[in-house]
């Protein structure tokens, strides 16, 4: 009795029929996974300079140091591994001064960017005003 095996053509044919089917799935799975982590990234960016607002926010003396003009790079902010960068600049008046006649607005700038990165992921802007009458 004889044993039948592949022949030589029907296993080129399972190895074509295989990377065929593989490879596009390979692709698939790869991309599904480089979404996602930025997806995670995006979300955690997100987060993460909202938190930073938000407590700015809660500042409330115009001038408290975290307020203060300039850039302040915060790496690895709430050990996460993503950097926050606060930029702060006087838009209008007198940012520095606080007599009641000089008025001001600072332009409080926050972006977040993984660690050791400088591939922006989020940037958010807010202002805080000193001594402005809104409205007439």
């Amino acid at each position: 009795p004889m044993s039948r095996g592949m022949t030589l053509v029907e296993l080129v044919l399972a190895i074509f029929v295989a990377t065929v089917i593989g490879v596009p799935v390979g692709l698939l799975i790869s991309e599904h996974l480089r979404a996602a982590l930025s997806a995670r990234d995006s979300g955690v960016a997100v987060q993460l300079a909202r938190a930073e607002l938000e407590r700015l926010d809660s500042l409330n003396d115009f001038f408290a140091p975290d307020l203060a003009l300039g850039t302040t790079v915060l790496a690895a902010y709430q050990g996460a591994p993503y950097d926050v960068t606060r930029q702060v600049t006087c838009q209008v008046g007198n940012c520095t001064g606080s007599a009641l006649a000089q008025t001001g607005i600072k332009r409080i700038q926050i972006t977040v960017t993984a660690a050791g990165s400088a591939t922006l992921l989020i940037r958010l802007i807010s202002y805080r005003t000193k001594h402005v009458a809104f409205g007439s």
